[in-house]
This record gives C-alpha cells, structure tokens and sequence, in this order.
C-alpha cells in the first residue's frame, strides 16, 4: 500500500505551505497557481495575477459558508479582482482556471478539461491512463462528498483493506471549492487519493486524504455536469492526456460550474 505521487510532489507541498491559506473566494486562482508552480522550473505571478487571468469575481463582503469551520477570512489579494453581481455569481470558472495556466506559464503548460458522467469506475480509468505522465490534477468538486479532512488514518486504513467508507466521518462542509490532486494509495479492496486543500484547518495543514468513490461524488455534485477535473500537463503531453480523458469514457470539454466564464 505503497504512496504514489502524480508528480513533482516535493515541489508541490513547498508551494502548497507556503502559499496557505487561499484569499476569501479564490479557490480557483490559487489551485491554478500550485499546479503551474510545481511543473515550472523559473518564477511564478502572484495570485492576483492568477485571479486576474481567470477572471475570478469577489463578492465584496464575507461568506462564511464558503469557508470551512475554523477558517478565519482573508480578504488581502482582493485588490484589483472583479466583482461579483451577486454572491452566487462570485467564485472561478472551470475555463478561467485552465485558461490562467496557460497564459501565466507561457504556453508552456496545458489544462486539459476533463467532464462528463463521474462514476468510481471512471475516476480509476482516467488516473490508471494518465501514469507514467507528468499531470496535476486539478478537481472542482463539491466538498459535501468528502469524509472529514480530520478522519483518523486507522479508518482510512481500513478503507484500504475493505473498500466500504459507509461508517467514515464527514463532511467538514459543503461547498464547490477547487483543490489538487496529488497521488494515491492502492490497497487491497480501497484507493485513497491524497489532496492539497487551501486551507490549513483542513486535515494535516491542508493535505488530506480521500476515499476515491468520494472523490468521484464530489466531481459528480448534486446538479450533474457541474463538476470535473483539469489536466495540468506540459503542453506536449496535451494529446495523449486527452486520449486518457476520452479512454475513460469522459468528455475533453470545459463544465459550468455556476461562474460566468
């Protein structure tokens, strides 16, 4: 039951410490920004720049649910984003995310858009198709799905053995909410998938792990077709990250996630 890092893991969790926790609202923007700093060897924009590439919208005034429990507000990067008509209309389009990555590397990176119908089944296909390859997974889920970021290891232990995470704890809370996939452990009956969160309350400062199943419901969401994963790659890899996406019986093409893009 041996760890496996997607890519570039020590590098990712020193950008990941060191940029905790993520600005009120701005999930998008920071995920878009850990994952160009892991595959990129030179300097990478502020997030503001981020959020601006994306088109990320704010909300002038706190949301408290948008946080988890614990999470204080943090309204610092906010200078210079837009903002939203409405709370429901503040947050990060799916396209904006892949569309900051690849202007803020450059060209240098792809994001790759993932969608479609979400099943256990079809989350393994894609990961299975993508080893071997350089990738960051960056999922926009729906938190609700997930088990408590806190759920003790001897629990998750057991999910490994028996594959049933019916009696785990959870959820922290219930938001849609970006975050980056960053490996995965395979035992016998379970698959865990690690993930770097934005905020340190969640988890092991901010690094937790995930049921598979529950991660394919948190993809999934209550209102299908709002939820899906993108692909960060080096843009050479574009087509056959592309052909993975398709191989596991999912759509290259961008959700809507309720963000204008």
């Amino acid at each position: 039951m041996a760890f496996v890092p997607f890519t570039g893991i020590d590098q990712l969790l020193a950008a990941h410490a060191a940029a905790l926790p993520q600005p009120d609202q701005m999930c998008g923007p920071f995920a878009a920004r850990l994952a160009v700093a892991t595959l990129s060897a030179g300097p990478v924009p502020e997030l503001g720049a981020f959020a601006r590439a994306a088109g990320t919208t704010i909300w002038p005034h706190d949301l408290a649910a948008t946080r988890p429990p614990g999470a204080p507000p943090r309204t610092d990067a906010w200078s210079g984003v837009d903002r939203a008509a409405a709370p429901d209309r503040a947050g990060t389009s799916a396209p904006g995310v892949g569309r900051a990555v690849e202007e803020l590397s450059g060209g240098a990176l792809a994001a790759v858009p993932a969608s479609g119908t979400w099943t256990p089944d079809r989350l393994r296909v894609l990961l299975d198709g993508l080893t071997g390859t350089p990738v960051v997974p960056v999922a926009n889920v729906e938190t609700g799905w997930f088990v408590a970021a806190g759920t003790p290891a001897a629990a998750l232990e057991a999910f490994l053995e028996t594959g049933d995470d019916a009696g785990l704890p959870g959820p922290d809370w219930r938001a849609g909410h970006f975050v980056v996939l960053y490996g995965r452990e395979d035992g016998p009956a379970g698959t865990l998938l690690a993930v770097a969160d934005t905020y340190p309350q969640l988890g092991d400062r901010g690094r937790h792990r995930q049921p598979l199943p529950r991660v394919a419901r948190a993809l999934a969401r209550r209102r299908r077709g709002t939820g899906g994963i993108v692909l960060v790659t080096a843009d050479g890899h574009r087509g056959p990250v592309t052909d993975a996406v398709r191989a596991a019986g999912l759509r290259g093409e961008w959700w809507d996630n309720g963000t204008p893009a």
